[in-house]
C-alpha cells in the first residue's frame, strides 16, 4: 500500500538529450528544482548549454517572465545517478529508445528509490508492461508520460499504464502533468506507439509511399500539409474536421453518403507496407538536399524557426495564457 505522496518540488530527469533537456526546461519554468543526469560529462555540458539556450529563447518569445539565470539556479547537473535521484519526489526517464537500456535503468531505480517515488518513462512507443518486468520491487509505480518534441513548447502528454501500473500512479502522474500545464490524455488500453505517433506515422507512411510512387516531391507534400491539413489540425482533430465535412448531417452523413463514403472507392490504394522501402528512403534523402526552404540553414537555424513559429501558433490557438480548454 502506498503512503501518501508528498508534494513534488524536486524532479530527477535521467537523460540529457533533446527530450530530457526539454523536460528540464519545462520543469524549471514551472518553478521546480531539477537534477539533470547523464553518464558522460560532455553530453551533460551540451545538455546544460541547451537548457540555457532554450530559456533565453523563451524569454525572447515572452513565454517566461524571469531572467534565464533565475530559473537555472534550480538546476543541478550530474554524471552520478545516485546524486541525481537523491531527495527527489518524481523521476522522469528520457534515455535511448531501447528496451534493454530502459529495463536496466528501471531495475536500478526501482531498487534504490523510496516506495512512493513514481518513475515515468518518456518513451515514444515502447510498452511499460515490458519495462515493468525488470522492476523487482514495486512495478506498480512505473508509468509512461510521453511528451511531444519539443516538450517545453508542445503541451501534449500521453500517459500510458502498464499491466501493473496502479491507479495511484496514474492519478499522481496526471495531476503532476496538469500542474505543468500539459494537455493530458490517459490511454485506456496499452498499444505500441500510443495515439499520437500511430496517427502521425500512418500519415507519414502514406507520404513516403507517394514519394516512392513518384506522385509528388517532398516539398509539394509538405505544402499540402501546411496549406490545408495542418491549418485545420492546429485547432480541430480528425473527428471534428470530418463532422463538419458532413455538413448539416455531420459525421453520420459523412460516413454514409459524403466524402467518407466516397473514399471507400480508393482507400484500398493506400500504403500497406510496414517497413520503409529503400527506394523511397533514397528518393527522400536526395530530394531533401534540394529542399528550397532549408538551403543555407543549419539545425540551429531550423530549430529556432520551428520554435518561434510554434509559439505563434500556440498563442493563436490557446491564447497568451495557454488556455487548453
Amino acid at each position: 500500500m502506498f503512503i501518501h505522496m508528498k508534494s513534488i518540488n524536486k524532479v530527477a530527469v535521467v537523460g540529457a538529450g533533446i527530450i530530457g533537456v526539454g523536460w528540464t526546461t519545462l520543469l524549471l519554468t514551472k518553478g521546480y528544482k531539477v537534477n539533470l543526469y547523464t553518464e558522460k560529462k560532455e553530453t551533460l555540458e551540451k545538455g546544460l548549454a541547451k537548457v540555457s539556450a532554450y530559456l533565453v529563447n523563451l524569454k525572447n518569445l515572452r513565454m517566461i517572465d524571469e531572467e534565464p539565470i533565475d530559473y537555472q539556479r534550480n538546476l543541478t547537473g550530474t554524471t552520478k545517478i545516485d546524486e541525481a535521484i537523491q531527495n527527489v519526489e518524481f523521476v522522469i526517464e528520457a534515455i535511448i529508445e531501447e528496451y534493454s537500456a530502459k529495463k536496466n535503468l528501471f531495475n536500478y531505480l526501482d531498487s534504490q528509490l523510496p516506495r512512493d517515488i513514481i518513475i515515468a518513462s518518456s518513451t515514444s512507443g515502447l510498452l511499460m508492461t515490458e519495462i515493468q518486468k525488470a522492476m523487482t520491487r514495486y512495478p506498480d509505480r512505473g508509468v509512461i508520460a510521453h511528451p511531444w518534441n519539443p516538450p517545453h513548447l508542445l503541451p501534449l502528454v500521453e500517459i500510458v499504464p502498464g499491466d501493473k501500473t496502479s491507479k495511484y500512479t496514474l492519478d499522481v502522474t496526471k495531476d503532476f502533468m496538469e500542474k505543468l500545464d500539459r494537455v493530458v490524455v490517459v490511454l485506456k488500453k496499452e498499444v505500441p506507439g500510443f495515439i499520437g505517433n500511430r496517427l502521425a506515422f500512418a500519415l507519414f507512411r502514406e507520404a513516403v509511399n507517394l514519394i516512392d510512387e513518384g506522385v509528388a516531391t517532398v516539398e509539394d507534400i509538405d505544402k499540402v500539409m501546411t496549406a490545408a491539413i495542418g491549418l485545420r489540425w492546429a485547432f480541430m482533430g480528425p473527428f471534428l474536421t470530418y463532422h463538419l465535412g458532413g455538413g448539416e448531417g455531420g459525421i453520420e452523413y459523412f460516413f454514409s453518403k459524403g466524402f467518407g463514403y466516397g473514399a471507400n472507392e480508393w482507400m484500398y490504394t493506400l500504403a500497406k507496407w510496414d517497413k520503409f522501402p529503400y527506394t523511397a528512403v533514397k528518393k527522400i534523402v536526395d530530394q531533401m538536399k534540394e529542399y528550397e526552404f532549408i538551403k543555407g540553414k543549419n539545425f540551429q537555424d531550423l530549430s529556432r524557426w520551428r520554435d518561434e513559429t510554434l509559439v505563434r501558433v500556440y498563442k493563436a490557438v490557446f491564447g497568451e495564457k495557454g488556455n487548453h480548454n
